[in-house]
């Protein structure tokens, strides 16, 4: 039995030789990312890689077949070290042309707009192309983009796609605010090769009277601006046109806040973002209304080249996301293999090439979110879909439509569960009720509005089919919204570190092949896993037990210190913090660290000053007397929030110190005058806003 296993997962990876080539290919990506080395390196190694594969071949067949395994091995190491070679060259700050090389103490920038604003409380977002930059008179071709803002006034004027502008100012790097727990947007924007941001008022830019945005791209925004103008005309303006625009076209922007959380609560965001179910429909759509065509070579080719122009317009008018790519990408070779070469291969080999393709188009995609939930998704429904479904048989053909169904569902939820308590830390127990209401529901409406956008024309009948899509999309939320406010219906502040997580798969795997190709080591892997997930676990759990920390959180404009002492939290700073968006980073520092509010017994705290753990921290939010004490008060972190009008100079007149803290509260120009003033005094210090949030463990 073990033999056949064996022989099952053999024949497997021969079916599918693209996996030989993207596990190697993500192996090197992964590296590059987290341990990065050198491009010389590479080469050095890409070079004796490729020796001893030429030398390999000469060698007596006795010492080939004693060493059968090294060819394999130089391989993987050769395909890692060309997916460690395209990161680097795909980080746009190694390149000769990156526009922060040519940077001047007065720069002037020609800037292109990459696509529509969006408007936001103070201000309008969009990224921009750095066209060049001029230095001494002269214009220099550069590339890279960043991120803009430009102000919210009457005085600016509106931007649009493929607007060109000058702007007089330097950009800024995008920082990491550094709070435990936080999202790190500034990694994010690096695996969207955007490393810095702009703010633009009305007097740092001048608009030029032209527009050098791409036909192609100016056409799909077009035509998502009618569909958007119709959607909104004939459902409204409320939630429910939001909800079509992201089923549709994967707009966002109007969405609904609550019901987006009422999606998430149950496990089903991905019916509202565009992924390889929309382009399923399509590509099977598209199939319904082509099979007419006769059975002929070039009608054959005609028609795969009519599939191909409709998923690609499609996916590139949705925004082109991963999750979307990795449909066109398959779809793309389905439909190549079947209409034009008139070949079927493995799906399995099919999902690992269109993997392999685009990592070498875009390599940071191996850390999109989106990405991986695809491609483990597809995964996970071709491996388990089938033994799930063979589990019980119905008779009638509605309750066996209703079984697959809940196979899909089961078997997607499989393979993806680990990676979603990673990012989410949360777990929809109703995730199953939720998919067989909204998949239906959702797959009608969408057919419904791509029938509304041909209607459109008519008046009368595309009002009556709009008011009925309006209200079917209100019952959908409404019942998606009543499952999410079931009692337990979500599992939330679940903790699942990196390794925890590979253990899950292990445990999966170990598990699957146990049960489906009676591999008798599995089970007694599988235990083992269990144990190191316990492990893992208890390991943590004793962790937050013994922890004992001050955190100063990077919170704009506003105080924020938590005292930990073992599982017990004390907060000391403006309350009114915990009713903005950025509590939410607060939270999860503290689910993090598994501890909930109370009073340590050895926080004391006597207005301004605190003593925890026998460490003092004074707080300094106004300028120092007039006079200095007779006696200098000793502690061992000062604190200065609030812009307090002070001499940093002064401070040694009053206090014994060890550092000094710089809240983000303070402005910008005092802090880097108070920077200024302890370098001179050689006094250690702290810039919450620029280094992040500032965590003392002791």
């Amino acid at each position: 039995m073990e033999f056949e296993s064996t022989l099952f997962v053999v024949m497997c990876w021969k079916r599918a030789p693209f996996l030989r080539i993207v596990v190697p290919l993500l192996a090197g990506i992964t590296l590059q990312l987290y341990i990065p080395v050198y491009p010389a390196l590479y080469i050095v190694l890409i070079c004796c890689c490729m020796a001893g594969i030429s030398v390999f071949r000469f060698l007596p067949l006795q010492w080939r077949f004693a060493a059968a395994w090294l060819p394999g091995i130089l391989l993987f190491m050769l395909i890692s070290c060309c997916g460690g070679l395209l990161l680097y060259n795909t980080d746009l700050r190694h390149s000769k042309g990156f526009y922060d090389k040519y940077t001047t103490d007065t720069p002037f920038y020609l800037l292109r707009i990459n696509e529509p604003p969006q408007e936001k409380p103070r201000s309008f977002k969009t990224t921009a192309q750095v066209v060049a930059i001029c230095r001494k008179g002269e214009w220099m071709p550069v590339k890279g983009c960043l991120l803009l803002y430009t102000g919210k006034d009457s005085l600016t004027p509106a931007l649009h796609y493929g607007d060109e502008l000058i702007a007089r100012k330097r950009p800024e790097l995008i920082k990491f605010n550094g709070n435990p727990g936080a999202f790190n947007y500034q990694q994010y924007m690096v695996t969207q090769q955007v490393y810095q941001q702009l703010y633009l008022r009305n007097e740092d830019f001048y608009r030029l009277p032209r527009n050098r945005g791409h036909p192609v791209r100016r056409l799909l925004l077009r035509a998502r601006d009618y569909c958007l103008y119709n959607l909104k005309k004939y459902i409204g303006n409320g939630p429910e046109a939001g909800m079509a625009e992201a089923l549709l076209i994967g707009y966002r922007r109007d969405l609904d806040r609550d019901v987006v959380q009422s999606y998430s609560n149950t496990g089903i965001v991905h019916v509202i973002a565009i992924s390889g179910m929309h382009l399923a429909l399509l590509y099977g759509t598209l199939l319904w209304l082509l099979q007419w065509l006769p059975a002929h070579r070039w009608l054959h080719i005609t028609k795969a080249l009519i599939i191909l122009l409709v998923l690609w317009g499609f996916a590139l008018l949705t925004g082109a996301s991963a999750s979307v790519l990795r449909s066109a990408v398959m779809f793309t070779g389905i439909t190549i293999g079947r209409f034009v070469l008139h070949r079927h291969s493995s799906i399995y080999n099919t999902l690992a090439a269109s993997a392999t393709l685009l990592l070498c188009f875009n390599p940071y995609l191996a850390v999109d979110a989106g990405f991986q939930l695809s491609y483990l998704a597809v995964l996970s429904i071709l491996l388990f879909y089938q033994p799930i479904y063979r589990l019980f048989q119905w008779k009638y053909r509605w309750t066996d439509w209703l079984w697959q169904m809940v196979a899909v569902s089961l078997a997607a939820q499989l393979i993806t569960t680990p990676v979603s308590l990673f990012y989410f830390h949360q777990f929809p127990n109703y995730f199953l009720p939720a998919n067989l209401i909204a998949v239906p529901l959702s797959t009608v409406i969408i057919y419904g509005e791509v029938m509304l956008l041909l209607l459109a024309p008519f008046g009368t009948p595309a009002v009556w089919l709009g008011s009925a899509l309006k209200y079917m999309i209100l019952g959908m939320n409404n019942c998606i919204r009543w499952i999410g406010e079931l009692p337990g219906a979500l599992i939330r502040d679940i903790h699942c570190s990196l390794a925890q997580t590979v253990l899950l798969y292990v445990l999966i795997a170990v598990l699957a092949l146990w049960l489906l190709v009676r591999f008798r080591p599995g089970l007694w892997m599988g235990l083992l896993c269990i144990w190191g997930l316990l492990m893992a676990r208890v390991s943590w759990v004793v962790a937050c037990r013994s922890q004992c920390s001050i955190i100063v959180y990077n919170v704009p404009a506003y105080t924020a210190v938590d005292c930990i002492k073992g599982n017990l939290v004390q907060f000391t700073g403006n309350d009114s913090v915990w009713q903005l968006p950025v509590a939410q980073q607060l939270l999860n520092t503290r689910t993090n660290l598994r501890v909930h509010p109370g009073k340590p017994a050895s926080f004391q705290q006597y207005g301004r000053f605190l003593s925890f753990e026998g460490k003092r921290l004074l707080i300094i939010d106004s300028a120092l007397p007039d006079r200095a004490p007779p006696e200098k008060f000793r502690t061992n972190y000062i604190l200065l929030t609030r812009n307090p009008s002070l001499d940093i100079r002064r401070l040694g007149d009053f206090y014994t110190f060890d550092t000094l803290i710089f809240a983000a509260s303070n402005s910008s120009r005092r802090i880097e005058k108070w920077k200024s003033d302890c370098y001179v005094l050689t006094l250690r210090f702290f810039s919450v806003p620029d280094q992040g949030a500032y965590v003392i463990n002791f």
